[in-house]
């Protein structure tokens, strides 16, 4: 069942990517994966970019402007934002210090931070439990 859950998580993120992007998944982070300076994920709308600054910022593209940050400008350099096993998204700067989390962390498992249409970012988990009685289509 858990390996079952697995899959149809993978399919999720699969789907949600490519129907916000309307290709390739680049709107989203999965467990492990990181953003480091200069990097960004984005939608057709948005794009969130973590910065030289150690900020990590979630920007609207037309018109430009900034829509949310994390109030981590200073905090360092050659920062990475991290989205963690455990579900919790961090940014480290150059001496490892975490300096921003979601404070999130849980249980190891497979998660996705997604940056959705709606320019929210969201993270998901995998579903906790399942009654088993799915059908493949």
């Amino acid at each position: 069942m858990a390996f079952r859950s697995l899959i149809l998580m993978a399919a999720v993120i699969v789907a949600l990517g490519y129907f916000a992007t309307g290709g390739a998944a680049t709107n989203q982070l999965l467990s492990g994966d990181t953003l480091k300076t200069g990097e960004n994920i984005s939608d057709i709308n948005y794009f969130l970019k973590m910065q030289s600054d150690c900020n990590l910022a979630l920007y609207q593209i037309n018109p430009e402007k900034t829509v949310w940050y994390t109030q981590t400008n200073g905090k360092g350099a050659e920062c990475v934002l991290t989205l963690g096993t455990d579900g919790n998204l961090f940014i480290r700067n150059e001496t490892q210090s975490i300096v921003w989390e979601t404070k999130t962390n849980g249980t190891v498992g497979s998660y996705a931070l997604l940056l959705q249409r709606d320019r929210n970012l969201v993270i998901y988990s995998v579903p906790i439990w399942n009654s088993g009685t799915g059908i493949v289509v």
